[in-house]
């Protein structure tokens, strides 16, 4: 049961309705996670700012969903891997895209360089290994696409303590388990 109420539509006033609006527009629909941000407008209205400005990233739309992907299987957060994998295909994931991003594994080199990093990102609370580091920069990352990754991360992170926290309820399919291995 969820643990957290839900602020439903038709009841928004104010700031509320306004970001319920663009919610709707970006989204087709409002998803219960938005529902549970709006009891507090200025999280979901930084919510929506910080996921938008992650729009346009060096890193990709396909890693930074990966990205976020991994974080949420490693956070056993069911509504972000949910909802992460019902849209992913509209940012360009096929499904080998999605279920790399959800095990952490991958059959490419620089993607499975970006999860596992992530990984360690998300495990050491960004306390990575200078190994690890340099795994990356290899791979061929920089600077820029460095920073993006760990932002992918914490805006993942976001989504997966709060839905997490409030249990909040499915209105999405359920994705199916997967074994989450990080890659190494």
């Amino acid at each position: 049961m969820q643990r957290l109420r839900s602020i439903e539509p038709e009841q928004a006033q104010g700031r509320t309705k306004e970001l319920f609006e663009a919610v709707s527009q970006a989204f087709g629909m409002i998803p219960n996670a938005a529902r549970v941000m709006a009891n507090s407008p200025a999280v979901l209205e930084s919510f929506l700012a910080f996921s938008q400005a992650m729009t346009g990233l060096k890193i990709g739309d396909v890693v930074h969903t990966q990205v976020k992907l991994a974080t949420s299987e490693s956070n056993a957060c069911a509504y972000c891997t949910s909802i992460l994998s019902v849209v992913a295909p509209s940012a360009g994931l096929s499904a080998a895209d999605i279920l790399a991003g959800r095990t952490g594994q991958s059959e490419d080199v620089r993607i499975k360089s970006a999860l596992a990093f992530a990984h360690e990102v998300l495990e050491t609370r960004g306390k990575v290994s200078g190994q690890r580091l340099a795994e990356l920069k290899e791979a061929g990352f920089d600077d820029a696409e460095i920073v993006e990754i760990v932002a992918s991360v914490v805006l993942g992170c976001f989504t997966n303590f709060l839905n997490n926290v409030a249990d909040t309820q499915l209105d999405i399919p359920r994705a199916q388990p997967v074994e989450f291995s990080p890659a190494h």
